[in-house]
């Protein structure tokens, strides 16, 4: 168990990025040649270029010299280097480190500088699967995150995972710890249950302990600041009942309760206080105020008038930038485009630049990847808004950022086409300060970082998808044979743009939990029309992946082979489905057989029970399994926490590619569908069906799940058995249903 006594000693060493340097230097020469690392020197220059990590890697006799223009960019250097001579590939499940006899150092004359001074990633507060999800991570999970973030020269990360102790620690006389053995008093349902599983001052000195960590390896941490009422930073009940406070007015339903109102800060006080929950942040070692970021009054419109709704808002950006201004005068304020994005026009955008000051801003966007066209759920019309229409280029600082996807977008799904069309506005555009990736789930595609790493670095339109995959499947695969890797590159082209085709958050089960029984909304939903040529183009995938899985392969390649297939069949689920809808409505015209109606009914049936097969195989999308995980990490006390887990991860948002949800919820409801279907055809109604029985089902299942004991629906495969013969199967399965 990883508890408090050890995380309090992993403080009490305290380095630099040059200390760190060194010791990786030592410990990975030897481990690739088993002897002596050769002779190393480390220096910062101060001629260097700071702000972009600049450093250089000199040959130096027998030797090799690392210098830096900071401490972080000689870490960098070595890094760069181990991976250059010696063979290193660095990926977020681990490294592959190679045997040499010796490692090269002649002829070494290497200059890098970063296009951006900011490349990072944030860490969201979901929870369900460890894999995805940070809040379920402990020390040394943060510990390998943060090393993959500095091996990949990135230096910014910011763990949004709520907010740990901070209320205890900013109002001791008004909010107590809670008791972590009991239901949060705030709590609500869904996502909206932040009932603890570990307590708040476990979770305190775990955040002291990873901050730390980064802080000795250079990577910066950006503090929130501002308006932070949000579903993942409730106002605790305690302080409602105390203070009593006002709140803005709010036009939109969602955050409806007291605990998600943002307090009117308009009068006098109210700023001050939401400004003490970052002092008492800062105050506890959780960060430093070099950067300060902000949500502003994200995902709401306080006014249905646009006119008065964009003043106020406005009016609270001021506040905001000058409070930050005032309390920390030489920090950089990060202004988050996601509010930007979601209940702004552009030409309010435009009109807000004109009130900010470019040596003190950032806009600190992460939807360049936006789709073009898309759903607005807050006003509740379709929408097309990004970064390229806001008047930043050339005028005002601002970051080019990836979002990727929706707390339900568990597998790959980087729409590549449109991030390279996007990402051409910046390449030569110097207020572009920075290249992030912001998701709401982490690791959801390994292809995916390595094309972030690689572009954060530098965006010059040379990195692109296709350019990056021989590379990357050659370093994650080559211990398998030349064949292996041409048979997984083969693969990832296939599935790359089937997985895209769904955008930031669709998967098979959302449409299946909707009951949807007519063909799909083209302003929010990709259209089997549209899907067809990236199917036919899938052909054969699930053959290839069968091959590609072997007794010997490793613990990468059965990764990424259930990751591509899980991301295939869920598309090939959702196209089917879309098939089935459309033959039958074609049957009800008679202008279908009811053969044709069977056999699609038949086949979705059996790729929903394909996908809980296949997500059985790992570890990584069992609930019980994370459950347990969390338990090792640090006594789970909540006696019914493994019900909030459940909450937590299958609601109407985040429900996914989770094994218990697709066995016992997903799976007997698309085979109810499929029965629903074959019955009307067999009895002659030419009619819509009904679909009572199906929502009865649904909810049925999900009021199941939600009070049956976990470990009852854990997987039942066999850890300790080989994936090669199931898995191999159930592609078997695949292959016999993907005939569009």
């Amino acid at each position: 168990m990883l508890g408090g006594v050890l995380i309090a000693a992993a403080l009490e060493v305290v380095a630099g990025p040059v200390d760190v340097a060194k010791t990786e230097y030592d410990r990975y020469c030897r481990e690739i040649t088993g002897g002596e690392p050769p002779k190393a020197a480390f220096a910062v220059d101060a001629k260097l270029d700071a702000l972009h990590d600049e450093y250089r890697i000199v040959s130096e006799g027998e030797g090799v010299r690392f210098v830096g223009a900071n401490e972080r960019a000689v870490l960098f250097a070595v890094y760069d280097f181990l991976s250059r001579r010696g063979g290193c590939k660095w990926f977020w499940d681990g490294d592959i480190v190679p045997w040499k006899e010796k490692i090269d150092c002649a002829g070494l004359d290497v200059s890098e500088k970063s296009q951006f001074e900011y490349r990072g990633l944030r860490y969201f507060a979901h929870r369900g699967l460890t894999r995805f999800q940070a809040e379920h991570w402990g020390l040394e999970d943060w510990k390998r995150e943060i090393d993959w973030c500095v091996k990949n020269r990135l230096n910014l990360m910011m763990p949004r995972i709520g907010m740990d102790d901070t209320w205890q620690k900013a109002y001791p006389d008004i909010v107590p710890y809670p008791d972590p053995a009991k239901k949060l008093p705030e709590a609500g349902k869904g996502f909206d249950d932040r009932s603890l599983f570990w307590s708040l001052e476990y979770r305190g000195r775990l955040r002291k302990a990873f901050t730390a960590y980064a802080e000795e390896r250079g990577v910066m941490m950006p503090v929130d600041f501002g308006t932070m009422t949000h579903w993942y930073s409730r106002t605790p009940r305690a302080y409602l009942d105390k203070v009593k406070p006002e709140f803005l007015p709010q036009a939109t339903k969602g955050y409806g309760e007291d605990t998600g109102r943002v307090w009117d800060i308009r009068k006098p006080g109210y700023l001050d206080r939401y400004w003490r929950l970052t002092e008492a942040f800062l105050d506890a070692g959780y960060g430093k105020p070099d950067l300060l970021h902000t949500i502003g009054l994200g995902e709401r419109m306080v006014y249905t008038n646009r006119a008065d709704n964009l003043k106020l808002k406005i009016d609270v950006m001021n506040a905001l930038i000058g409070k930050a201004g005032k309390e920390h005068p030489s920090s950089k304020v990060l202004l988050a485009g996601w509010d930007f994005y979601f209940t702004w026009r552009p030409d309010e955008v435009q009109s807000l630049l004109d009130h900010l000051d470019p040596a003190k801003i950032v806009i600190w966007d992460y939807e360049a990847d936006a789709p073009e066209r898309d759903w607005d759920w807050i006003n509740g019309c379709a929408m097309s808004n990004n970064f390229t229409k806001w008047g930043l280029k050339g005028k005002m600082p601002y970051t080019f950022g990836i979002f990727l996807c929706y707390e339900s977008g568990l597998d790959m799904r980087a729409d590549y086409p449109l991030i390279e069309k996007r990402q051409k506005e910046i390449e030569n555009d110097p207020m572009c300060k920075g290249y992030i990736l912001w998701p709401e789930s982490s690791h959801t595609d390994t292809f995916a970082l390595r094309y972030f790493t690689e572009n954060a670095w530098r965006a010059d339109g040379k990195k692109t998808s296709e350019a990056l995959l021989p590379a990357f499947c050659r370093d994650r695969y080559a211990n398998l044979g030349d064949d292996t890797v041409s048979r997984f590159e083969r693969i990832w082209r296939k599935v790359l743009p089937i997985a895209a085709a769904t955008r930031w958050g669709n998967t098979y089960c959302r449409d299946l939990i909707g009951y949807k029984t007519k063909s799909v909304d083209p302003r929010t939903d990709v259209t089997l029309a549209e899907m067809r040529p990236a199917l036919a183009a899938m052909k054969g995938v699930f053959d290839d992946l069968a091959k590609a899985v072997r007794r010997r392969s490793s613990e990468f390649a059965r990764r990424d082979a259930i990751d591509l297939a899980r991301a295939a069949a869920d598309r090939l689920a959702i196209a089917t489905r879309q098939e089935l809808v459309e033959k039958y409505d074609a049957w009800c015209r008679g202008e279908a057989s009811a053969d044709e109606v069977k056999t699609l009914a038949g086949r979705y049936a059996k790729i929903a029970r394909a996908i809980a097969d296949l997500l059985e195989l790992s570890t990584d999308f069992s609930l019980w399994e994370s459950y347990e995980r969390l338990d090792r990490i640090e006594k789970v006390r909540n006696p019914d926490f493994e019900h909030v887990l459940v909450d937590n991860a299958i609601n109407g948002y985040c429900r996914s590619h989770q094994y218990e949800a697709a066995r016992y919820w997903y799976q007997p409801l698309a085979e109810m569908l499929a029965a629903t279907y074959v019955a009307q055809v067999q009895a002659e109604k030419r009619q819509p069906i009904d679909e009572k029985k199906l929502k009865e089902l649904s909810n049925r299942l999900h009021r199941q799940m939600l009070t049956r004991p976990l470990k009852e629906m854990r997987p039942g495969f066999n850890r300790a058995s080989s994936v090669c013969k199931p898995f191999a199967a159930i592609m078997k399965t695949l292959t016999a249903t993907a005939d569009l």
